[in-house]
């Protein structure tokens, strides 16, 4: 989710799941008065959705923000009919930190809101992509 795309969401209808536990924290004033005007500006949406999405947003750039470094050779992703010209290195930047961390705490959230078994939130760990040399 970008920032931008933050004005279309709230003016839709929200379907998201909350957290089982409330988390709590206090804001530089400068920021409360800003999600105070959000608030006052998007009265559709609770204080919480909008927290959530702008949350959703920084996190999503964030994540995109990370440096890749490229680690060994990952011949697992190679295929070489569709992949040709094209080498794969495990991405050895924080990403894959990240997203495990990610997956960790999601399941451990799921697990508290009773599902059992669920899916992990990132399927799979970000590679390097090197276009071969002709």
């Amino acid at each position: 989710m970008k920032a931008s795309d933050l004005v279309s969401i709230w003016e839709a209808p929200d379907n998201s799941r909350l957290t089982p536990k409330q988390f709590s924290l206090r804001l530089p004033v400068h920021v409360a008065a800003q999600l105070s005007a959000l608030c006052e500006m998007y009265p559709n949406k609770t204080r919480t959705e909008i927290i959530g999405d702008l949350l959703t947003a920084a996190l999503d750039q964030l994540q995109s923000s990370f440096p890749t470094v490229k680690g060994r050779f990952v011949d697992e992703f190679y295929d070489h009919e569709s992949s040709e010209g094209v080498k794969f290195f495990e991405d050895k930047g924080p990403t894959n930190k990240f997203r495990e961390l990610s997956n960790k705490h999601f399941e451990s959230l799921e697990k508290e809101l009773g599902n059992e078994s669920p899916a992990p939130l990132f399927s799979s760990e970000n590679v390097v992509v090197e276009e071969r040399e002709k």
